[in-house]
């Protein structure tokens, strides 16, 4: 049987054509996936380039020249990496970074300042006054002096430890002078213990952690909100007799006229016992006590900011 040339030669070139595909896939490696972009460090005129982009450390992007616009390939991040440690020899992993816990400073915060006061006692004596904060070091000492010129005088010193954001008791001192002199002390012992001596008699009872006087305890509230921490609700006071419980609470703030401006002012109002005084505190002047009104059972007195007395 003979075949027709034309069929034969129309065969031939059928097969030639799909055993020609055939062989050039072969060659190149793939099947029928995407192929592969082109490794960037090809450096060969006319071939396509790629770029890669990690994008949050795990998702990449390919950018293709325009001679290879219609492919697109996936790469891992793992293939991402070995691709970047190849072309760039010099590339170093970023570091792991640890984060330190804060640090809270044994230095004072508060400024060491020596203000000047009028004074109201009781309604009826006028008088002045000065206010101090004076450290060395972690040592600091509070104190405040007023008088009436030829009637009355009153005092009151606190020394205290600063020490980790927080005042340490160890001694507190008040004297008066009204006709005759009065004076209360307040000290911590070298074995914890807290000895006071008041109207001719001595206590003596064991020390608390967190201690605080009736005088120091302000330090503690202005560091606290210079800080932008609240203060704590209750403290343990020592006293004359044993240690006792100190209430401070936050009421509305005010706004007072004093130095001849009208300033901002936090009021806060602390408690034990009979005692009670109310603090106006200027968030401008790192807390600084604007007016102070103390209350002791049937005495008052009022302490008005008058301006810093170096000055």
């Amino acid at each position: 049987m003979r075949t027709n040339p034309r069929l034969r030669l129309a065969i031939n070139v059928i097969v030639g054509i799909l055993l020609g595909i055939f062989i050039s896939q072969m060659l190149s490696g793939c099947s029928d996936e995407l192929p592969l972009a082109p490794a960037p460090s090809a450096g060969i005129a006319g071939e396509a380039s790629a770029e890669v982009e990690t994008i949050n450390g795990s998702k990449t992007a390919v950018r293709i020249s325009p001679t290879q616009a219609n492919v697109v390939t996936t790469i891992s991040p793992a293939a991402v990496a070995t691709t970047s440690s190849a072309t760039s020899p010099t590339a170093v992993a970023p570091a792991a970074v640890s984060v330190a816990a804060p640090v809270v400073s044994n230095t004072m915060p508060l400024p060491q300042t020596k203000e000047h006061y009028h004074l109201s006692w009781d309604g009826k004596l006028e008088g002045d006054a000065t206010r101090s904060l004076s450290c060395k070091a972690t040592q600091c000492r509070y104190e405040t002096h007023a008088s009436v010129v030829g009637l009355a005088s009153f005092s009151e010193i606190s020394d205290f430890q600063w020490a980790h954001g927080q005042v340490e008791f160890q001694r507190y001192e008040r004297t008066l002078q009204l006709l005759f002199k009065q004076v209360a002390r307040i000290e911590k012992q070298a074995d914890g213990s807290i000895r006071s001596e008041r109207r001719g008699k001595v206590y003596q009872y064991a020390g608390k952690a967190g201690l605080v006087d009736i005088l120091n305890i302000e330090v503690q509230l202005r560091a606290d909100r210079l800080a932008n921490r609240a203060p704590k609700a209750s403290y343990p006071l020592a006293d004359s007799k044993g240690i006792s419980a100190i209430s401070l609470h936050r009421e509305a703030d005010e706004t007072l006229t004093v130095a001849g401006k009208a300033r901002h002012s936090e009021v806060y109002v602390r408690q034990d016992g009979k005692r009670k005084t109310t603090l106006w505190l200027d968030p401008a002047q790192a807390f600084l006590p604007l007016q102070i009104i103390h209350q002791d059972g049937a005495e008052t007195y009022r302490m008005i900011w008058l301006g810093d007395a170096a000055k």
